[in-house]
């Protein structure tokens, strides 16, 4: 049992840590929060299930893996897109007032819950890895795909992590989060980094779709499920810290797959919301959380 709670519980904590880098980012550049972030999940799996039919009718593209490949690229390069539209479109004439980015990228959520809805139909829809493979390891058996899913989530959150710390345009990010209006004297433009940030976060939560869901079955409401994971590990951590957003992401990652083998299953889907209430009361800025993102 040990072992499938450690192995299990790297799995969710690769997937937890994608999805809250992303969403600690957007907050600790501007402060705000995109309740939108479990929908880029949702659509850009929904791309991903719909691309690959139509690619298949290629003849040139009968081989799977290259297929899913061409299909991943265009729907990571849809969520990046939809990224720079919801900040320009939505966020940007808002985000003087937070409450109002609140609303209206819940807004935005609902509707691409409603729009997958339309588009294909209510049902949980089956989406083919490309590595299908079972494998063993120690007597547990785990899906190949999913063991590329936290290689490929390392690989990234490393890579963002030195991207935000060593690139000329990382250090503008960190700049804007720790104090916009002087990042602004020294012509950095902050609405471009705001941007970027939310490109960037539209890009990790577009990685987790493509990687997370193959093996898994989509629906129109996971991205609540998605959003709310995201929400509680960023809290945990600390909102605005990436170190927190990693260490908290794992470590959510473990508890609720403890919580899956030693209690119940159903009872692991209420532990984030307790993580949310308790920190909330007893450290309000999480583990690592401070002013700025680092």
């Amino acid at each position: 049992m040990f072992l499938e709670i450690l192995i299990f519980g790297t799995i969710r904590g690769a997937l937890l840590a994608l999805l809250a880098l992303g969403f600690s980012l957007v907050y600790g550049v501007g402060g705000l929060l995109n309740l939108a972030h479990g929908a880029f999940f949702l659509i850009t799996a929904y791309i991903l299930y719909w691309t690959i039919p139509l690619l298949a009718a290629i003849p040139a593209l009968s081989y799977y893996p290259l297929l899913f490949g061409i299909a991943a690229v265009i729907s990571l390069s849809c969520v990046v897109a939809i990224g720079a539209v919801t900040y320009l479109g939505l966020m940007k004439p808002l985000q003087k007032s937070h409450i109002g980015v609140v609303i209206v990228t819940f807004a935005l959520a609902f509707f691409f819950e409603q729009f997958v809805s339309f588009a294909g139909d209510p049902k949980s829809h089956y989406i083919v890895p490309p590595v299908p493979n079972i494998v063993t390891i120690l007597g547990v058996r785990v899906l190949q795909q999913q063991l590329v899913f936290v290689l490929g989530s390392v690989i990234l959150v490393t890579l963002v992590t030195l991207f935000i710390n060593r690139s000329k345009i990382g250090k503008s990010i960190r700049a804007v989060s720790q104090d916009s209006e002087a990042a602004k004297l020294v012509g950095i433009n902050t609405d471009r980094v705001m941007m970027t940030s939310l490109m960037i976060s539209a890009l990790l939560v577009g990685f987790a779709a493509v990687l997370y869901a193959p093996g898994n079955y989509i629906a129109p409401r996971i991205g609540w499920g998605y959003l709310l994971l995201a929400f509680s590990v960023t809290i945990f951590g600390g909102m605005g810290s990436i170190p927190g957003s990693i260490l908290g992401a794992y470590v959510m990652g473990y508890a609720t797959s403890l919580t899956d083998y030693l209690i119940n299953p159903s009872f692991s889907e209420i532990v984030p919301l307790i993580v949310i209430l308790v920190m909330l009361l007893l450290r309000p800025q999480g583990l690592l959380g401070k002013k700025g993102l680092q």
